[in-house]
């Protein structure tokens, strides 16, 4: 007989952590709405995954006119905003990876399509998780290092490569020899990145809804597409092919 709980414990450990994480929180939220005295120690400010970013005026017409001519999903990306959804629901709801739709969001950022998140270190993790920046300034805009730190660190790694050119030294590992950053918050700033280059796509965990998941409807939508277009292409050819052969008995007579 199967375990249901361990199943489902199973599904939730499969997926990355950036979807763990949002689904700790909304636990603990719900936990705390029916047990007053239970305790949440995470700071939901500092929570990416759940953040809820607000689209701008400029972002609304640019989603109405699209005068920039802008990559098809940033202007999906301002079309869920609209319904104020969170970044995990955002993402999940697309089939992106965190990192894809951090790209996103972070064009709809730099165009003042959005207002840019008052909590500098979640700005510093969209800027790293999009590939905008390195651990260097990553670490730096959350205060960890300054300029100069940052520099003396980019300093060092430069001469450590040009004479260890077969045993390259990575930043982060600079970082924590010059004791700058913890052993510990680099490997979770590295976790973290890795983790947000994984797609999921969500399948029905109850197996008696009569629901489609979201990947089978978009799968369906897609054969759906291949079937009208091989119809549509049928159609062209017995067009073409009934011309042909009334050009073909027009020469004959």
């Amino acid at each position: 007989m199967k375990n249901n709980l361990n199943i489902l414990m199973d599904t939730i450990l499969s997926a990355p952590a950036w979807i763990q994480e949002a689904l700790y929180i909304d636990l603990g939220e719900n936990l705390k709405e029916k047990i007053p005295t239970f305790d949440l120690s995470y700071s939901l400010t500092d929570s990416y995954p759940i953040y809820k970013p607000k689209i701008t005026f400029k972002g609304k017409q640019e989603l109405q006119n699209r005068n920039m001519g802008l990559d098809f999903n940033v202007y999906k990306y301002l079309s869920s905003l609209m319904e104020e959804l969170r970044v995990i629901d955002i993402t999940l709801n697309n089939f992106w990876t965190l990192e894809e739709s951090s790209k996103y969001l972070l064009t709809c950022l730099k165009n003042e399509f959005v207002t840019p998140p008052a909590n500098t270190v979640l700005l510093a993790e969209i800027y790293y998780i999009a590939g905008e920046i390195r651990i260097g300034e990553f670490v730096k805009r959350i205060n960890k290092i300054n300029i100069e730190e940052l520099d003396n660190v980019l300093r060092k790694q430069k001469h450590y490569n040009l004479e260890h050119p077969d045993e390259k030294i990575k930043t982060g590992e600079i970082l924590v020899d010059m004791g700058y950053v913890a052993d510990n918050d680099i490997a979770k700033i590295l976790y973290i990145k890795d983790e947000s280059k994984k797609r999921y796509i969500l399948s029905g965990i109850n197996k008696g809804s009569n629901e489609s998941s979201q990947s089978d409807v978009k799968l369906k939508e897609i054969n759906e597409l291949n079937q009208k277009i091989l119809a549509e292409n049928k159609l062209l050819k017995d067009k073409l092919r009934a011309v042909f052969n009334i050009q073909n008995k027009n020469k004959q007579s």
